[in-house]
Protein backbone atom coordinates (compact mmCIF):
# COMPACT_ATOMS: atom_id res chain seq x y z
CA UNK A 1 0.00 0.00 0.00
CA UNK A 2 1.37 3.43 -1.02
CA UNK A 3 1.05 5.41 2.31
CA UNK A 4 4.92 7.18 2.22
CA UNK A 5 3.11 10.92 0.62
CA UNK A 6 0.61 10.85 3.32
CA UNK A 7 3.21 9.73 6.29
CA UNK A 8 5.96 12.26 4.33
CA UNK A 9 2.91 15.13 5.33
CA UNK A 10 2.13 13.94 8.54
CA UNK A 11 5.28 14.36 9.21
CA UNK A 12 6.09 17.96 7.91
CA UNK A 13 3.29 18.71 9.75
CA UNK A 14 4.28 17.61 13.15
CA UNK A 15 7.48 19.79 12.73
CA UNK A 16 4.92 22.93 11.98
CA UNK A 17 2.24 23.06 14.26
CA UNK A 18 4.63 23.96 17.08
CA UNK A 19 5.44 26.84 15.46
CA UNK A 20 2.11 27.36 14.35
CA UNK A 21 0.67 26.91 18.01
CA UNK A 22 3.21 29.40 19.32
CA UNK A 23 3.10 32.09 17.03
CA UNK A 24 -0.76 32.41 16.57
CA UNK A 25 -2.98 34.84 18.60
CA UNK A 26 -5.90 33.21 20.99
CA UNK A 27 -8.65 34.16 17.73
CA UNK A 28 -6.07 32.35 14.89
CA UNK A 29 -5.78 29.56 17.53
CA UNK A 30 -9.64 29.29 17.96
CA UNK A 31 -9.67 29.45 13.73
CA UNK A 32 -7.52 26.56 13.60
CA UNK A 33 -9.60 24.57 15.50
CA UNK A 34 -12.78 25.27 14.44
CA UNK A 35 -12.43 22.37 11.65
CA UNK A 36 -11.91 20.11 13.82
CA UNK A 37 -14.94 21.12 16.17
CA UNK A 38 -16.67 20.73 12.90
CA UNK A 39 -15.13 17.39 12.05
CA UNK A 40 -16.35 16.15 15.79
CA UNK A 41 -19.55 17.23 15.50
CA UNK A 42 -20.96 16.01 12.63
CA UNK A 43 -18.65 12.65 12.67
CA UNK A 44 -20.90 12.12 16.07
CA UNK A 45 -24.58 13.02 13.83
CA UNK A 46 -22.65 10.22 11.73
CA UNK A 47 -22.63 7.59 14.13
CA UNK A 48 -25.83 8.55 15.61
CA UNK A 49 -27.40 7.65 12.68
CA UNK A 50 -25.61 4.45 11.78
CA UNK A 51 -25.82 2.59 15.75
CA UNK A 52 -29.42 3.34 15.70
CA UNK A 53 -30.69 1.49 19.30
CA UNK A 54 -27.37 -0.23 20.06
CA UNK A 55 -26.29 3.28 21.62
CA UNK A 56 -22.87 2.07 22.47
CA UNK A 57 -19.69 2.67 20.52
CA UNK A 58 -15.86 1.60 21.04
CA UNK A 59 -13.33 4.13 19.85
CA UNK A 60 -10.32 4.02 18.64
CA UNK A 61 -7.45 6.58 18.90
CA UNK A 62 -3.63 7.43 18.74
CA UNK A 63 -1.74 6.41 22.04
CA UNK A 64 0.17 9.04 24.45
CA UNK A 65 3.39 9.77 21.48
CA UNK A 66 0.68 11.38 19.10
CA UNK A 67 -0.40 14.06 21.54
CA UNK A 68 -2.94 14.52 23.98
CA UNK A 69 -6.52 14.05 23.31
CA UNK A 70 -7.73 15.55 19.83
CA UNK A 71 -9.81 18.41 19.33
CA UNK A 72 -11.92 16.75 17.15
CA UNK A 73 -12.43 13.62 19.07
CA UNK A 74 -13.18 16.03 22.38
CA UNK A 75 -16.06 17.82 20.54
CA UNK A 76 -17.00 14.32 19.32
CA UNK A 77 -17.26 12.82 22.79
CA UNK A 78 -18.91 15.44 24.36
CA UNK A 79 -21.60 15.56 20.92
CA UNK A 80 -22.63 11.42 21.06
CA UNK A 81 -22.95 11.66 25.29
CA UNK A 82 -25.55 14.71 24.73
CA UNK A 83 -27.54 12.21 22.07
CA UNK A 84 -27.37 9.61 24.81
CA UNK A 85 -24.64 7.40 22.98
CA UNK A 86 -21.48 6.15 25.64
CA UNK A 87 -18.79 4.99 24.48
CA UNK A 88 -17.75 1.94 26.05
CA UNK A 89 -13.90 1.64 25.28
CA UNK A 90 -11.67 3.63 24.21
CA UNK A 91 -8.50 1.98 23.04
CA UNK A 92 -4.84 3.46 22.76
CA UNK A 93 -3.16 2.06 19.50
CA UNK A 94 0.51 2.38 18.92
CA UNK A 95 0.49 3.80 15.50
CA UNK A 96 3.88 4.18 14.92
CA UNK A 97 6.56 6.72 15.71
CA UNK A 98 4.68 9.95 14.41
CA UNK A 99 8.14 11.61 13.55
CA UNK A 100 9.51 8.55 11.03
CA UNK A 101 8.54 7.75 7.96
CA UNK A 102 6.98 3.97 7.00
CA UNK A 103 4.69 1.83 9.12
CA UNK A 104 2.47 4.70 10.33
CA UNK A 105 -1.08 3.67 10.64
CA UNK A 106 -4.00 1.37 12.40
CA UNK A 107 -2.14 -2.04 12.24
CA UNK A 108 -4.39 -4.57 11.58
CA UNK A 109 -4.05 -6.44 15.16
CA UNK A 110 -6.01 -3.52 16.95
CA UNK A 111 -8.62 -3.05 14.68
CA UNK A 112 -9.43 -6.92 15.07
CA UNK A 113 -8.72 -6.25 18.53
CA UNK A 114 -11.70 -4.06 18.58
CA UNK A 115 -14.29 -6.16 16.72
CA UNK A 116 -13.55 -9.59 18.37
CA UNK A 117 -13.43 -8.16 21.80
CA UNK A 118 -16.80 -5.75 20.89
CA UNK A 119 -18.82 -7.38 18.46
CA UNK A 120 -22.34 -6.22 19.72
CA UNK A 121 -21.71 -2.29 19.61
CA UNK A 122 -23.57 -0.15 17.45
CA UNK A 123 -20.26 1.22 15.72
CA UNK A 124 -16.35 1.23 16.00
CA UNK A 125 -15.28 4.71 15.18
CA UNK A 126 -11.39 5.20 14.29
CA UNK A 127 -9.68 8.45 14.69
CA UNK A 128 -6.77 6.25 13.74
CA UNK A 129 -7.31 6.10 9.87
CA UNK A 130 -8.44 3.42 8.49
CA UNK A 131 -7.26 -0.34 9.36
CA UNK A 132 -3.83 -1.47 7.35
CA UNK A 133 -5.91 -4.32 6.00
CA UNK A 134 -4.09 -6.43 3.53
CA UNK A 135 -5.29 -9.68 2.27
CA UNK A 136 -4.84 -12.06 4.28
CA UNK A 137 -6.26 -9.57 7.01
CA UNK A 138 -9.21 -9.13 4.66
CA UNK A 139 -9.69 -13.20 4.61
CA UNK A 140 -10.20 -12.68 8.50
CA UNK A 141 -13.02 -10.42 8.91
CA UNK A 142 -16.19 -11.98 9.86
CA UNK A 143 -19.48 -12.03 8.05
CA UNK A 144 -21.13 -9.63 10.55
CA UNK A 145 -19.11 -7.00 12.46
CA UNK A 146 -20.27 -3.26 13.61
CA UNK A 147 -19.77 -0.81 11.13
CA UNK A 148 -16.59 1.25 10.91
CA UNK A 149 -16.39 5.10 11.11
CA UNK A 150 -12.84 6.24 10.24
CA UNK A 151 -11.33 9.46 10.16
CA UNK A 152 -8.66 9.56 7.71
CA UNK A 153 -7.28 13.53 7.79
CA UNK A 154 -4.14 15.31 8.40
CA UNK A 155 -5.16 17.24 11.26
CA UNK A 156 -7.83 16.60 14.18
CA UNK A 157 -7.12 20.32 15.36
CA UNK A 158 -3.72 20.76 17.01
CA UNK A 159 -2.53 17.56 16.67
CA UNK A 160 -1.70 15.34 13.56
CA UNK A 161 -4.54 12.90 11.74
CA UNK A 162 -3.58 9.52 9.36
CA UNK A 163 -4.57 10.57 6.28
CA UNK A 164 -4.13 6.82 4.53
CA UNK A 165 -4.02 6.63 1.13
CA UNK A 166 -6.92 8.28 -0.61
CA UNK A 167 -7.14 5.53 -3.15
CA UNK A 168 -7.30 3.11 -0.52
CA UNK A 169 -9.80 4.41 1.76
CA UNK A 170 -11.77 4.95 -1.50
CA UNK A 171 -11.26 1.04 -2.04
CA UNK A 172 -12.24 -0.19 1.50
CA UNK A 173 -15.36 1.93 1.79
CA UNK A 174 -16.31 0.75 -1.81
CA UNK A 175 -15.71 -3.17 -0.63
CA UNK A 176 -17.49 -2.41 2.60
CA UNK A 177 -14.78 -3.46 4.75
CA UNK A 178 -15.53 -0.10 6.28
CA UNK A 179 -18.59 1.85 6.04
CA UNK A 180 -17.96 5.75 6.18
CA UNK A 181 -14.66 7.45 6.11
CA UNK A 182 -13.77 11.39 6.41
CA UNK A 183 -11.07 12.86 4.04
CA UNK A 184 -9.39 15.89 3.56
CA UNK A 185 -11.27 18.54 0.41
CA UNK A 186 -14.52 19.81 0.42
CA UNK A 187 -18.11 19.18 -0.78
CA UNK A 188 -20.78 20.89 -2.21
CA UNK A 189 -23.99 20.93 0.37
CA UNK A 190 -27.49 20.48 -1.67
CA UNK A 191 -29.20 23.76 -1.40
CA UNK A 192 -32.18 23.15 1.41
CA UNK A 193 -35.26 25.81 1.98
CA UNK A 194 -34.59 27.14 5.10
CA UNK A 195 -31.55 27.77 7.42
CA UNK A 196 -28.15 26.38 6.80
CA UNK A 197 -26.54 24.25 9.31
CA UNK A 198 -23.09 26.53 9.88
CA UNK A 199 -21.52 23.45 11.13
CA UNK A 200 -22.52 21.54 8.43
CA UNK A 201 -21.35 24.46 5.90
CA UNK A 202 -18.03 24.61 8.00
CA UNK A 203 -17.28 20.61 7.97
CA UNK A 204 -18.04 21.09 4.14
CA UNK A 205 -15.82 23.76 3.22
CA UNK A 206 -12.45 21.47 4.79
CA UNK A 207 -13.81 17.25 4.69
CA UNK A 208 -15.51 15.23 2.17
CA UNK A 209 -17.21 11.91 3.76
CA UNK A 210 -16.92 8.40 1.90
CA UNK A 211 -19.62 6.02 2.28
CA UNK A 212 -20.03 2.32 1.02
CA UNK A 213 -22.75 2.08 -1.17
CA UNK A 214 -24.38 -0.28 1.23
CA UNK A 215 -24.87 1.72 4.13
CA UNK A 216 -28.16 2.71 5.46
CA UNK A 217 -27.02 6.52 6.39
CA UNK A 218 -28.23 8.85 3.91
Amino acid sequence: MKILPAVAKLSCLLALLPIAVVSCKPKEIQALLRPADALGVVLARETAKTVGTRKQVVVITADARWGPVSTAEETFNATLKKQGISIVATHASNLGDPMKLGGVGLKPADFFDAVEKFPDVGAIVSFAGVPLLRSADVARLPSHYPPVLAVATATLGIKPGVPNNRAMVARMVEANWIQLAIIDGSEQIPEQAGKVDPTQELFAQHFQILRSPKSNSP
